[in-house]
């Protein structure tokens, strides 16, 4: 069988008729993956289509009339030459010196050989095998790592290794990221987010977590800040007044010195690190506001409040200052704006801390109502209130959306200062 396919091969490169209908057969089965099609006359010149039609025992004109060649007539045909046994498949195969396959087979097996190569690197770096077995299930947030493998492997393995060796290695204290980078690569640059290594580290520390990939600037710091890495300790920070802090020695003497003169502080990640305790000066209520002209007329009405400002969205210095409060048995009230963007916000805290210390403050329908939203939402942002789903929420969501109109915290900044 061997010797007559090689004999059907010499012969069948004998002419350039054949030449160019075999490439058309190859392109037939690669986008069909089975024998089938037709190819046009067209393509051929008419002492080709001699040749071709020689073939099939009809002039070429005949066959130039038809139109089109079936590769399913060639292969008919074929069985009734002397090697008829062949089959137009083993044909194409020893013709083209390669296994012909369709453009899906080749995909699958190119798929297989990458699953393969992943799968190699379990055995030597099996620190993070959980990130391997995660990229196999092959999930959307996987692809872009797929297409860096196949496209640039070597880069890939070099990558997994500083990955393997940085998960080993997570900081046991706060650390920085360019520190971090530097200790584990040598370069402060490597895990930079805006790099694929650090876009794979990130990847990787997410399905750690058990978590979605973060993709604003918020959760990705909280993600590091889980593993004790700090993007930015000295730009992220928070403004409060009326708090207390407390480090290993005791009170801390600048937070002391805070209360005892009514000084609002602006304090970074960089000091709220060193700190064990946060607590109000008097009571157990904070009060926190998204608005720095609302906090600033509170102060105004009662310096010595208990008071947080977020300054719009969380900052991770916010969200670990609340943290440090809730931990201490503090009740937090929160007040944001009446817009889809507030009550995100206000629906993020009342998921992160328990009903004892989390409340809204005047964030009800009747506070929105009183704060006279004149402020028309556009249709793409009151469809975010589909995503506030938090019970304490559903009234108001419902009256804003009836309404379709924003209100702010300025307009019942009276009724606030009744309760401080």
């Amino acid at each position: 069988m061997a010797n007559v396919l090689q004999e059907a091969v010499a012969f069948f490169k004998t002419e350039k008729a054949y030449q160019t209908l075999f490439k058309q057969f190859k392109k037939k089965y690669e986008s069909l993956g089975r024998i089938g099609g037709t190819v046009p006359v067209r393509l051929f010149t008419d002492d080709e289509l001699e040749v071709i039609g020689g073939f099939f025992g009809i002039p070429g004109h005949q066959l130039a009339e038809k139109g089109r060649i079936s590769v399913a007539a060639f292969e008919k045909q074929l069985a009734d030459t002397r090697f008829g046994d062949i089959g137009l498949k083993p044909l194409l195969d020893g013709y083209f010196g390669e296994a012909v396959m369709s453009k899906k087979q080749r995909q699958e097996e190119k798929e297989a050989a990458l699953r393969r190569f992943v799968s190699s690197l379990t055995t030597t770096y099996p620190a993070i095998e959980f990130w391997f077995d995660y990229l196999m299930e092959n999930s959307g947030d996987t692809r872009w790592i797929w297409a860096m493998i196949d496209k640039t492997p070597d880069d890939f393995v070099v990558a997994v290794g500083r990955l393997d060796t940085a998960y080993r290695h997570l900081p046991e204290s706060p650390e920085r990221l360019p520190m971090f980078s530097s200790r584990i690569t040598g370069d402060p640059h490597v895990f930079d987010l805006n790099r694929d290594t650090g876009k794979l580290w990130l990847h990787l520390l997410a399905v750690a977590a058990d978590t979605s990939v973060p993709t604003s600037t918020e959760a990705i710091n909280e993600l590091l800040q889980d593993y004790n890495i700090y993007r930015d300790d000295l730009l992220n920070y928070v403004t409060c007044s009326g708090l207390l802090a407390e480090e290993e020695a005791g009170i801390h003497p600048v937070w002391k010195a805070s209360v005892e003169r009514n000084t609002v502080q602006i304090v970074p990640i960089r000091e709220l690190i060193k700190l064990t305790t946060i607590y109000p000066f008097n009571g157990a209520d904070v009060w926190i506001v998204e608005n720095s002209g609302v906090c600033a007329t509170l102060l105004d009405h009662k310096p010595d409040v208990p008071i947080v400002c977020t300054n719009g969205q969380f900052t991770l210095a916010a969200l670990m200052l609340l943290d440090r409060l809730a931990e201490s048995g503090c009740v937090l009230h929160y007040a944001g704006d009446f817009d889809p963007e507030g009550l995100g916000m206000a629906q993020r805290l009342l998921d992160r801390y328990p009903v004892a210390s989390m409340q809204l403050w005047h964030m009800d329908a009747d506070a929105y109502v009183a704060s006279n939203p004149v402020k028309a939402l556009p249709e793409e942002r009151l469809e975010k209130l589909k995503k506030i789903g938090h019970p304490a929420l559903e009234e108001v969501v419902d009256v804003m959306w009836k309404t379709g109109k924003a209100g702010y915290q300025e307009a019942v900044v009276e009724r606030m200062k009744e309760d401080i």
